[in-house]
């Protein structure tokens, strides 16, 4: 059995999208113990320490594969009929013998002493060669990540045009405007065998205005609640956890900082808190690290340290010591909500107030959700943390319990990907395998 997943989050330095490729690792052994997993990835070493066991398969294979041109742009020098005949022709070979266009891009990388000049030959043959293909979350369907999510819908497409089942779990779609993304998605998600989704409202609309039909749905809540409500604690924690993203696609930038920074104070010194750091992602031009230490800093000369948490364990073990968590990350409440503690969702975007709001509708409330760009911002995150810390004693059981129907929703989605796929994956031959399963596809 040989099993690809592609995540959509390539460098591996968001610890959420982390988290969920592990739970999506974790799960698909459990149901094939003795598969070979490979993931798409850009950092390989990072990988290997997250997901020890697994093969890399080269980023750069997939762009290769799908932009290089064998004549380069020659095409553009030619008479254009001769030039879209070439182009053409090129697709053709490209869709019906990707192997042999795989090799011929290997050759010209060779020649031109390119690097990774046999990358696109490994993602091909890793495809061809899969008996299942994945998607473990990320958030990338939406008009921030459109580039990722075409990526990631050329992976799923490759899949079943070779009569490979695909499936996506833990997908958050939206807010999505664009149309060449959307006409994208509506050609290859409805041909997906299995579409798991971590909120209820958005996505399932979405999936139903582009032709994903119902029963192929699910709603499962984050595959990575399972792993943080494992690590709960008996006693609840007796901090404030402060995670704050900025970045494009947050639309928080210095003022809303600010913000954050007055309002937690304030609350911190009202219930006479400590203040712990949870920082989730790590990129380099997105680190919450930075924001974060300027929260917690006490005057403009002073710089905290921010513990470097750089695995999902660290920061769910870190989460686990808050009474209360107020964060711009989705992951950070998710590792919340999952051990029973409230979260004050701090939004400056339509992306976050979705998520928030997503998750604040699975977890039956527990995740209140402020408006950073509010004329009275500051005064309502303020009274907000105050309200969850009163609350959470009586919040905890519901939390928990949500948490546990969800960990059930999705564990129950991937045992259905099993029906699909066929409990005798691990011994069949690939050619019955995608027999039966058009065979399934077809009575569906």
């Amino acid at each position: 059995m040989r099993i690809v997943i592609d995540s959509g989050s390539y460098h591996s330095l968001n610890i959420g999208d982390v988290a969920m490729m592990q739970a999506a690792i974790e799960r698909l052994r459990e149901l094939w113990p003795a598969a070979s997993i490979a993931v798409v990835t850009n950092a390989p070493r990072t990988l290997a320490l997250h997901c020890p066991g697994t093969q890399p398969v080269p980023l750069a294979g997939r762009v290769a594969f799908l932009t290089d041109r064998w004549l380069g742009r020659a095409d553009r020098l030619l008479p254009a009929r001769v030039g879209d005949g070439l182009n053409a022709l090129h697709d053709r070979i490209r869709r019906r013998w990707p192997a042999t266009l795989a090799l011929i891009i290997a050759g010209k990388r060779l020649l031109a002493r390119r690097r990774e000049c046999f990358a696109a030959l490994a993602w091909v043959t890793a495809l061809k060669r899969a008996d299942l293909v994945v998607t473990s979350g990320a958030g990338v369907f939406t008009d921030a990540f459109a580039e990722n999510a075409t990526g990631v819908l050329d992976t799923l497409e490759f899949a079943v045009d070779h009569g490979v089942p695909a499936a996506a779990f833990g997908q958050g779609l939206g807010p999505l405007t664009e149309g060449a993304l959307l006409e994208r998605m509506s050609k290859v998600l409805p041909r997906l065998d299995l579409i798991a989704l971590r909120e209820r409202a958005e996505g399932t609309r979405l999936l139903t205005a582009i032709g994903v039909r119902p029963e192929r749905v699910h709603v499962t809540g984050d595959d990575a609640l399972d792993m943080a409500n494992r690590c709960r604690r008996e006693d609840p924690g007796d901090a404030i956890g402060v995670n704050v993203r900025v970045a494009g696609y947050a639309g928080v930038g210095t003022p809303g900082v600010e913000t954050i920074r007055s309002a937690v104070r304030r609350a911190a010194d009202r219930l006479a808190a400590p203040l712990i750091a949870l920082p989730i992602a790590h990129h380099p031009d997105c680190h919450d690290g930075a924001a974060i230490r300027r929260v917690l800093s006490e005057s403009e000369s002073t710089s905290p340290p921010i513990a470097n948490l750089d695995t999902p364990a660290k920061a769910i073990a870190a989460v686990s010591r808050c009474r209360v968590v107020v964060t711009g990350s989705y992951h950070a409440a998710v590792f919340a909500l999952a051990q029973g503690i409230p979260v004050v969702g701090t939004a400056a975007s339509q992306y976050y107030h979705d998520k928030f709001s997503g998750l604040n509708d699975l977890f039956g409330g527990g995740c209140d959700t402020e408006d950073i760009l509010s004329a009275d911002a500051g005064a309502r995150i303020e009274a907000a943390i105050v309200r969850a810390w009163t609350n959470a004693p009586r919040l905890r059981e519901p939390l928990l319990k949500a948490a546990e129907t969800q960990i059930r929703s999705s564990k129950e989605a991937y045992r259905l990907l099993a029906d699909i796929v066929g409990n005798e994956a691990e011994s069949a031959p690939a050619w019955r395998r995608r027999f039966s399963l058009a065979k399934r596809r077809l009575a569906a």
